[in-house]
């Protein structure tokens, strides 16, 4: 009785340590997976495949080619050149008398042209005409009539008029009066009186001028004949 009343305890006991063991506490089965999980598998790493990587190659640097500056060489000294003492100059010894300048010739005068007849003789008259005329005698230093000549006579306005040809004889008479000329042509323009200054000469029949060319100045207010007697040079 003794012995079954000491096996009972003891067998709630076992009974409790069992459930104890069993029924464990949420914590301790925690602590349990943590310590089962924090053990880690040791994986092999596979070892890297090294590739050789080429070195760079050096590029030389141009290194500059040092440049040879010249020594000054030594300038000598200038070399002193010798003053030439100053020439005298001799002074002229005195001369005769030296000659007297030669006189300069004075130019010469050109002479005038010589023509083969000269205006001898002009004469006016006062008139009341309204046609100008000119009476004119060409005429030898005997005085005969020299044929075939002609006066000229250019107006203001550059009008030419030619005479007829003189003739070997007498051939008109100045207008009446108390002089009275006679001569071997006559010369009367168709302009008739122009007030200004006229040029005559005389000339050949062919148109050579034989005499020097003279100037008349005319006014158409105050008119007057005119005689011209030509002989020759």
């Amino acid at each position: 009785m003794k012995q079954s009343h000491l096996r009972k305890p003891l067998l709630i006991f076992i009974v409790i340590s069992t459930l104890a063991c069993t029924l464990a506490s949420p914590f301790d089965q925690l602590v349990a997976n943590v310590v089962e999980t924090s053990t880690p598998t040791v994986a092999r790493t596979p070892q890297p495949t090294f590739t050789a990587t080429p070195l760079a190659t050096a590029t030389p640097t141009k290194t500059a080619t040092p440049t040879l500056t010249p020594i000054p060489t030594k300038t000598p000294p200038p070399t002193s050149t010798p003053t030439q003492p100053p020439t005298r100059t001799p002074t002229p010894t005195a001369t005769g008398t030296p000659p007297p300048p030669t006189n300069t010739p004075l130019p010469t005068d050109i002479p005038a042209p010589r023509w083969d007849y000269v205006l001898s003789e002009q004469y006016t008259q006062p008139t009341e005409a309204t046609i100008l005329s000119i009476m004119v005698a060409i005429q030898g230093h005997d005085g005969g009539w020299i044929p075939g000549l002609r006066l000229v006579g250019i107006d203001p306005e550059g009008v030419v008029t030619k005479s007829e040809p003189s003739a070997d004889q007498v051939t008109g008479y100045t207008p009446p009066g108390d002089i009275i000329k006679s001569g071997n042509t006559k010369f009367e323009p168709l302009s008739n009186y122009v007030t200004g200054q006229w040029y005559f000469q005389l000339e050949t029949a062919d148109g050579r001028q034989v005499s020097e060319t003279f100037p008349i100045d005319m006014n158409a207010e105050n008119r007057v004949w005119y005689f011209f007697r030509f002989q020759p040079g």
